[in-house]
């Protein structure tokens, strides 16, 4: 008896040691249209999505599809290209880990809130046209950190932002070499 039980106790640990590989870890994307996008672009219409799924993703264009969730976007962390624009989202926090993010179009949602970005130091081309922001510091920390910079582009509307943003930040910006563009707050 005590034979077997020490064999189960190995098998066990066995299995917990090896575990499952970590690319084939299921990743749940809770937005319908979300998902639809990503096994769109992946190519997959049917089963799991897994992490190594996710990782595959290099660009999404996703624009005006419903989107209001990111959640399990935090996975695609090898996304070079977002587009999100026209979706009625406001949390961009899954966003934050996605740090070969070059280019983010924003453009017309109900984004007010962008600290995710600041660590985001690889972007080139930020576009938050039509979103509800007020406040673009986490753009200056993004720059401060050796971001964005020299010949980068952020598209604003610049109407909508605080005196803070207007009278500093976007001439730091615009010091730092970054192409400051005001569209307008129909865009």
């Amino acid at each position: 008896m005590k034979r077997v039980a020490g064999t189960t106790i190995l098998l066990i640990a066995a299995m917990i040691s090896t575990g499952c590989p970590s690319n084939q870890l299921l990743v749940s994307i809770p937005d319908p249209a979300l998902e639809a996008a990503i096994r769109n672009e992946l190519g997959l219409p049917l089963g799991f999505l897994t992490r190594g799924d996710l990782l595959r993703l290099r660009q999404l264009d996703a624009r005006s599809i419903g989107i209001q969730n990111l959640s399990g976007l935090e996975v695609a962390t090898n996304l070079t290209f977002l587009d999100l624009s026209g979706n009625p989202i406001s949390d961009i926090t899954p966003i934050a880990n996605l740090i070969n993010l070059l280019n983010l179009n924003l453009d017309g949602t109900d984004v007010f809130e962008i600290s995710p970005l600041a660590g985001l130091t690889n972007l080139d081309s930020i576009s938050l046209c039509g979103s509800l922001l007020t406040d673009i510091q986490p753009l200056v920390t993004n720059s401060v950190n050796g971001g964005i910079g020299t010949g980068d582009f952020v598209n604003l509307s610049c109407d909508s932002l605080g005196d803070q943003a207007n009278d500093f930040d976007i001439p730091f910006l615009e010091s730092a070499g970054v192409n400051v563009v005001c569209c307008g707050s129909d865009d």
